[in-house]
């Protein structure tokens, strides 16, 4: 990884899918964290470094006080050489145990962002006191403090919301293709970079869905999803079991006629393990199983019980192939 990218991620000026990439790499790696970390820091002190050129002779000059004025105007050099040992410490000590450090946080003051990693969940309360289950390999992305006109939150990856009702104040919840725009209600939206689609399942109340191309926005009633496909620039609206839809927040895994490329995507982020499809024929091959909190090995079984899909592994992948 090049540091000019790592140096864009740490700025914030990555789109969602350089911020993924770049995520993998840092967590793919102990050596790429403690790079990554030192990187940061580094570019931190710099910025922090800039306190050192404050004027500390102005206010000698504007107050009789002369003094006691300067004291006061050291105390963020001093600070400095306090917090950056105890910030080079939390990196390193952090960095051992193989988690990614979100730096941001710690200096972003007025933003926060959280990230899963593979098979993992995080309930979130935002500022508003509404809810936010965020789904494996994802993030999102809030305001410590929401505007006093939007509830602003934006997604990569997926996440069920439960928001607070405000008509004076509609949450919107930002994609790469995408917006979801609610005043108060529960819904599911489900945005990875890798996916063709984009989807937002409505459980209660209703939601607008917004996408540059349509000049209206389009407007769900519980039980319906809308699927935008990405290559095609399109959105359809189905309706769909909403409790198979959020499954997933139970460990559960449904697929309904499902492509089987979207199924090892699902299955990725949950037991982190590679999938390559071998067979051509099962490029286009549709699945519909569930899986109730299963291991990776009575996945697989299940799998080959279920379908023709075989598979074996190799070279820490697993592959699959047509019987």
């Amino acid at each position: 990884m090049q540091e000019k990218d790592l140096i864009k991620y740490i700025k914030g000026e990555t789109n969602p899918n350089e911020s993924k990439s770049i995520i993998e790499w840092i967590r793919s790696d102990g050596k790429h964290q403690k790079r990554f970390n030192v990187l940061k820091a580094k570019y931190i002190a710099s910025h922090l470094d800039s306190l050192n050129h404050i004027d500390t002779d102005l206010p000698y000059k504007r107050f009789s006080n002369k003094n006691k004025k300067k004291k006061i105007y050291y105390y963020p050099t001093a600070a400095i050489l306090i917090l950056l040992p105890l910030f080079a410490w939390y990196l390193f000590t952090y960095s051992e145990n193989n988690t990614l450090v979100d730096t941001n946080n710690l200096f972003h003051f007025d933003t926060k962002n959280i990230v899963t990693k593979y098979g993992d969940q995080e309930t979130i309360v935002l500022p508003d006191g509404s809810i936010a289950v965020l789904n494996s390999n994802s993030r999102l992305t809030y305001s410590k403090k929401f505007s006093d006109s939007t509830r602003t939150v934006t997604l990569v990856g997926e996440a069920f919301f439960d928001i607070k009702r405000d008509t004076t104040k509609p949450f919107i919840v930002k994609t790469e293709h995408l917006n979801v725009r609610v005043l108060g209600t529960s819904f599911n939206v489900k945005s990875y970079p890798n996916d063709e689609n984009i989807e937002t399942t409505l459980v209660t109340g209703k939601v607008e869905v917004l996408q540059k191309s349509y000049k209206s926005p389009i407007l769900l009633t519980p039980s319906q999803r809308a699927i935008f496909d990405k290559r095609k620039n399109d959105i359809a609206i189905d309706n769909v079991d909403t409790q198979k839809a959020v499954a997933w927040r139970q460990g559960k895994l449904v697929f309904d006629k499902t492509p089987l490329k979207q199924v090892v995507l699902d299955l990725k982020r949950k037991y982190n393990v590679e999938f390559v499809i071998e067979s051509d024929s099962l490029l286009n091959y549709k699945y519909t199983g569930e899986f109730d909190n299963l291991s990776l090995e009575e996945v697989l079984k299940l799998f080959k019980l279920s379908s023709s899909i075989n598979y074996k592994y190799k070279n820490n992948k697993i592959m699959l192939n047509s019987e």
